[in-house]
């Protein structure tokens, strides 16, 4: 069909192989939110550990202290020894840490585990993402990078059922067979390892420009050499690394040496604050605190909807990636808060006026207030989960963007550990007032997102340069993008 973009067999193959890497390397983390949900509904784990508000934040809040203690490493081996052995050190760090985590005989033991599997998670979020990026096909590349963060809830689907069929076990298997399961994900992660390329910008970077073309002949043109798309590929990552090399090296100091990186350094910053602070860790990690005050008590009940917020988050999540680009990054950002704002501050209304004393019920309240988490997420999982992971790639260049999404990462969990352990005291001072406060927070970072971070859509990731240097860093009459839309529109079936 004319104007149709059709992929080869090969290039298939290879968006498949993309996803999967996606989809089991995101997993821990979804497997974790929704795991500790899980737990801490059953009776077997609270008895466990005899739980204490203190243990019970300090359990759930290790992981992102575990992952912030990582965050100055986590660059190391991607940039190093590249982008597939930074896959490979997360995977094992992950195995090590559920395997620990399931054989807890203390709370000083399963912390040790919840802390290397916060470890991985950085170096997961480090070089998964950029890796996706940098291997998938321009005219896919958001949508596969965004699909990194969508099948976080893959992970949480699985933890949510497993914890749900864990209730009956009457022993500690309970809580122990969740968290063994975790390195699940971890696992998977390593069978595509041996079969997927490594980044063709990692190797030109390491001087290896043959390797780099072949991939991008074999993986964006069908092995065709002559394609027009790899010749303006390769030249815009050429050059553009070569002007990178001149200026500044891979490092942390890359990320202050200039004023457009500082720029980039201050959107990651500011994006790792807002992505924990929106309100969505309370529902993340407190979803049984959140519907205890809600009124709704059942143990069964509890499980089947944290179930059902991971199907309907998953979808919401998937659908975001799919239409990424037909909206500008900044208006998705912005809308997505109006709507959270929103749904936060009718939750505290209906806590404070209709269940605002441990003897007030109101079933009509406490259906609202459910319908109002499924709400919110719409918006997160539309928006903020798979844009998060996108944009942060996008805004950094080559250079800055394996310690750029490590100080991510970093300023993300380090956000994400005060909170989970402010949070459970924070609603035992007041849900309602706790929910106020978050949702006037999402109009502070909707005033920050207008004035401070640039639109990225539909820009590769060397063009994005013209948006913080003012210019492009490759010479050349036609971009990757231009050159994409021409070869589509004259039905050209690889481009």
């Amino acid at each position: 069909m004319a104007g149709e973009q059709k992929l080869g067999r090969s290039d298939l193959w290879m968006l498949c192989m993309v996803v999967f890497v996606a989809t089991v390397t995101a997993g821990t983390q979804g497997y974790d939110s929704s795991m500790m949900n899980g737990l801490q509904i059953l009776p077997a784990y609270e008895d466990y550990f005899h739980l204490s508000t203190a243990l019970q934040s300090l359990n759930v809040a290790i992981i992102s202290l575990g992952s912030v203690v990582a965050s100055p490493f986590a660059a190391y081996i991607p940039d190093k020894y590249g982008r597939k052995w930074g896959m490979f050190a997360t995977a094992i760090v992950s195995i090590i840490g559920a395997t620990i985590q399931s054989a807890a005989q203390n709370a000083a033991m399963f912390l040790v585990g919840r802390f290397l599997i916060g470890c991985s998670a950085t170096l997961s979020c480090v070089v998964s993402p950029a890796y996706v990026a940098e291997v998938s096909h321009p005219r896919y590349r958001a949508t596969l990078t965004c699909l990194y963060g969508s099948f976080w809830y893959i992970g949480g689907i699985l933890a949510s059922l497993v914890t749900f069929g864990s209730q009956y076990i009457l022993t500690t298997w309970a809580w122990r067979l969740p968290s063994l399961l975790q390195f699940l994900p971890a696992i998977l992660s390593l069978i595509p390892l041996p079969f997927i390329p490594e980044s063709p910008r990692w190797l030109m970077y390491m001087d290896r420009h043959d390797e780099a073309r072949a991939v991008l002949v074999k993986y964006h043109a069908g092995g065709d050499e002559n394609s027009p798309l790899v010749a303006a590929e390769y030249e815009e990552i050429r050059q553009t690394l070569e002007f990178e090399k001149s200026v500044q090296h891979v490092g942390w100091k890359a990320l202050v040496s200039t004023k457009p990186n500082r720029w980039r350094a201050g959107v990651c910053m500011t994006l790792a604050v807002f992505c924990q602070l929106s309100g969505t860790n309370t529902i993340s990690y407190y979803l049984s605190t959140v519907l205890d005050d809600a009124g709704v008590t059942n143990t069964n009940t509890q499980l089947g909807i944290n179930i059902g917020l991971s199907v309907w988050s998953l979808f919401c999540a998937v659908i975001g990636s799919i239409y990424v680009d037909k909206v500008g990054r900044r208006i998705e950002f912005l809308s997505s808060l109006t709507f959270m704002a929103i749904s936060l501050i009718i939750m505290a209304a209906l806590t404070k006026v209709f269940l605002g004393s441990v003897t007030s019920t109101n079933s009509a309240a406490s259906a609202a207030i459910v319908f109002l988490i499924f709400f919110f997420y719409i918006w997160q999982s539309l928006i903020w989960t798979p844009l998060s992971f996108v944009y942060v790639v996008e805004v950094l260049n080559f250079s800055t963007r394996a310690t750029g999404s490590a100080a991510f990462q970093g300023a993300c969990y380090l956000t994400a550990f005060l909170n989970l352990y402010a949070i459970p005291y924070a609603m035992a001072w007041s849900s309602w007032g706790f929910y106020l406060i978050s949702g006037f927070w999402c109009v502070v970072e909707g005033f920050v997102i207008y004035f401070y971070w640039p639109e990225t859509r539909g820009l590769t990731l060397e063009e994005v340069d013209r948006v913080f240097d003012g210019e492009k860093h490759f010479d050349s009459d036609l971009t990757v993008g231009e050159v994409t839309e021409v070869m589509v529109t004259a039905g050209i079936s690889k481009a």
